[in-house]
């Protein structure tokens, strides 16, 4: 029985292939052909677009900024060349030398000035002219004139000093150097320098002015006396000789507020005769 069941079925799953490849020889699988087809067809065909009725979004056109040169970086300045000429110092005359609280020059930023040269070959003063600078000498103050100078040991009283050490000014009295002090400046200290002939000319007001400037000896009395007759009274400190590139002398001292006179002297007047005196 199991063996007739057998057989049944083996013929049973025969007929049913049999029955497929007939189908299949008669054109069963035709309708997905046509459906690829189709679907091919439908690819191939050319998209068409409808008129949405407002124009498209157009991307908006920005120019972009050129583009910046580097700027060349500024090349450092050369340093400067050093300057191959020294500034001449000044030399300290044979029997002083400046002391350390002496100012050089009193100024520092330009070459050393020589001291006022008050001789420009005078006569030599007769026995007169001797004679009359031992007696009192007085002066008027003309116009013009910055101070007066007295100096009751030497007999000269208000002579007029004037604010230059031109020819001129020294020919009309007494010059007081414009570099440096007047009595009223305001300053820590002060020197109020003067220049003055020690023969000058006959017939000018500073003829033989400082003649007996050698004899001044500490404590004398000098006086100055401005415009409007205010009075500054100072004594004599100290004197000595300088050579005429000697321009620390015109300079200032610490602490000390002075006037100083000069005048040449020694053989064909090649030096210079510095009094001080300090303010009182």
């Amino acid at each position: 029985m199991h063996l007739r069941t057998g057989i049944t079925a083996m013929v049973f799953a025969l007929v049913c292939a049999v029955a497929v490849a007939a189908f299949a020889l008669l054109g069963g699988t035709p309708e997905p052909a046509a459906a690829v087809k189709s679907a091919t067809q439908r690819e191939a065909e050319p998209l068409k677009r409808s008129n949405p009725g407002v124009e498209p979004q157009k991307e908006r056109v920005v120019d972009l900024p050129e583009p910046e040169e580097p700027k060349p970086e500024p090349k450092p300045a050369p340093p400067p060349e050093p300057d191959p000429s020294p500034k001449p110092e000044p030399v300290p005359p044979p029997d002083r030398e400046p002391r350390p609280d002496e100012t050089p020059d009193p100024r520092p930023e330009a070459d050393p000035e020589p001291l006022p040269d008050v001789q420009a070959e005078p006569p030599k003063p007769t026995a007169e002219d001797v004679a009359s600078a031992h007696r009192e000498r007085h002066y008027d103050l003309p116009d013009g004139a910055v101070l007066g100078l007295t100096v009751k040991a030497l007999g000269i009283h208000d002579v007029p000093v004037f604010d230059s050490v031109a020819e001129r000014a020294l020919a009309s009295g007494v010059g007081h150097h414009p570099e440096t002090s007047m009595p009223w400046t305001d300053e820590p200290q002060r020197n109020v320098y003067l220049a003055g002939h020690k023969l000058g000319f006959p017939g000018t007001a500073s003829h033989l002015i400082f003649y007996r400037l050698g004899e001044l000896g500490s404590g004398d009395e000098i006086l100055l006396k401005d415009r409007d007759g205010k009075k500054y009274r100072y004594e004599v400190s100290e004197s000595f000789e300088a050579d005429p590139g000697d321009s620390w002398a015109m300079g200032q001292v610490r602490n000390r507020d002075m006037v100083t006179l000069q005048t040449c002297t020694g053989p064909g007047f090649s030096k210079r005769l510095i009094v001080r005196a300090d303010r009182q």
